[in-house]
């Protein structure tokens, strides 16, 4: 069965919350490709053609923002084969990131040339129905060190010297909100290092573009005394909650704030009946810390035509060389 090209307002929302319907269309507002979503059945494959010096290449759609950015199917259903006659005849190059490892094969299988590899870990769990089962789901070792940090935090500030605000991003002070959380990057070693989610001009603007499609997104603020020590946003739809970004102020690194943040989000979701969370891709030990399961994604190329075989070589040779000196590194 072949793949045809259909809208994207056609694309039935699928389980995983960076597959709805509000998440690909803020996607495609803010990437510089143009939209190319494949349908086979009951299936969607949402991709991205981007041409840049004269290659084009077909990406996932928004890959650089969803946590997995592979076919959206039915549950359980296997990814019908994607032949070089379902994508468009310009396409040089496929190029897909965060695919999810089981579907590898069902690309371009026909192709004489498959270069794939790990990618990157996504992380998720489910969520208990009660704040007490959640916490019981934890090691000994998590549950321990939380019950320190929490009274740690308390003895020092004092319950009054602690304070938790949530802003939606569609509410009347997100301006104010921005700015606070702005002026707090600037002690963060994600702003420090230039890389943070509250002070990227692009990333904002996606953000919104996600409220404005009907997704709920949150700022999370934790304060000790009058400095915040924590931020975090998250996006919650149909039962589901991502962590998106949390940063904490590197001068209140031994209170763990981010730590103690990321649980007050998560009592909440699970108070207000959310079930699943999502916790985003790459891997730090925080996440292993809230019992999440990894799940490999992989990267697949694939060269349609020379100049595809071209990049696909040097793409190849920058992974050699990274591996070479990576190992003379650590000899």
């Amino acid at each position: 069965m072949a793949w045809s090209t259909v809208p994207l307002e056609t694309v039935r929302a699928g389980t995983a919350l960076t597959d709805r319907p509000a998440w690909l269309k803020a996607c495609a507002d803010v990437e510089c490709g143009t939209p190319l979503v494949l349908c086979c059945g009951e299936g969607f494959l949402p991709l991205s053609l981007t041409r840049r010096q004269g290659l084009t290449v077909a990406r996932g759609l928004g890959q650089a923002y969803r946590s997995v950015a592979g076919p959206i199917l039915e549950g359980g259903a296997a990814m019908p084969a994607l032949q070089p006659g379902d994508l468009p005849g310009e396409v040089d190059l496929v190029d897909l990131r965060r695919f999810p490892r089981a579907f590898v094969e069902a690309v371009l299988p026909s192709s004489p040339a498959r270069l794939a590899r790990p990618d990157i870990l996504h992380f998720d769990r489910p969520l208990e129905a009660s704040e007490e089962a959640f916490l019981a789901s934890l090691s000994k070792g998590t549950q321990k060190d939380l019950r320190y940090v929490l009274r740690r935090v308390e003895k020092t500030f004092g319950q009054d010297g602690i304070t938790r605000q949530t802003v939606r991003l569609d509410g009347e002070n997100r301006d104010a909100a921005w700015a606070r959380a702005e002026a707090f990057a600037r002690n963060s070693w994600q702003g420090q290092a230039g890389v943070s989610v509250l002070t990227d001009p692009e990333k904002r603007m996606f953000l919104s573009r996600l409220q404005r499609n009907g997704m709920a997104v949150k700022l999370h603020f934790y304060a000790l005394g009058a400095e915040v020590a924590a931020v975090a946003v998250t996006m919650e739809d149909h039962g589901h909650i991502l962590i998106y970004a949390h940063e904490y102020h590197a001068g209140y690194a031994k209170y763990q704030p981010g730590h103690i943040l990321n649980y007050h989000i998560l009592a909440e979701a699970i108070d207000e009946g959310l079930t699943t969370l999502d916790f985003g891709v790459g891997e730090t030990p925080h996440k292993y810390a809230w019992q999440c399961r990894s799940h490999s994604l992989w990267r697949v190329m694939v060269p349609l035509t020379w100049k595809g075989w071209l990049a696909l070589g040097y793409q190849k040779t920058r992974w050699q060389v990274a591996a070479l000196c990576k190992g003379r590194a650590t000899a």
